[in-house]
């Protein structure tokens, strides 16, 4: 239970409240529940998933790289469906990756997963399996990139 006085206790507390007043329940009733509850998931989620040191240039650096990304991907795919006959060439590719297999791999292929024209699959050892919009584009520079983006926020050591 110390965890949860802690920053990064607090932290967790503070996003699980914010989670719970976004619910829209802010009578003093309300407002109390949402205290204790967020204190028990805090405390569940310290428990379940250690604290993780996030750097917080390298995070702000991955984020805007995410958002740009994004942006630039959602304009890519909108324009290959959009022509006529539609530039797509679906497949799967397998492509190397940096970042280590377990809960670290995971965090990357869910915010890797929200990249249009891309979708990180399952994948063995230093592998993912990547479903894409089109396999002739750079896919595996462009997760190349974020993965190394997305490992120096934690300073991460590389797969391999």
């Amino acid at each position: 239970m110390g965890k949860l006085f802690s920053a990064h206790g607090a932290a967790r507390w503070l996003s699980f409240f914010a989670g719970w007043v976004m619910l829209g329940r802010v009578h003093a009733i309300d407002l109390a529940a949402g205290a204790i509850i967020s204190g028990l998931a805090a405390a569940l989620s310290l428990h379940l998933l250690p604290a993780v040191h996030l750097n917080p240039a390298a995070t702000l650096a991955y984020a805007a790289r995410f958002f740009a990304g994004s942006l630039r991907a959602g304009w890519d795919v909108a324009r290959r469906v959009a022509a006529r006959p539609p530039q797509v060439h679906p497949g799967v590719l397998v492509v190397p990756c940096a970042v280590p297999q377990g809960l670290a791999r995971d965090a990357f292929r869910a915010l890797a997963s929200l990249q249009p024209g891309t979708l990180p699959l399952a994948g063995q050892g230093p592998e993912l399996r990547v479903h894409c919009l089109d396999i002739t584009a750079p896919v595996a520079a462009a997760l190349d990139a974020d993965a190394l983006a997305f490992l120096a926020m934690a300073d991460t050591p590389r797969h391999g």
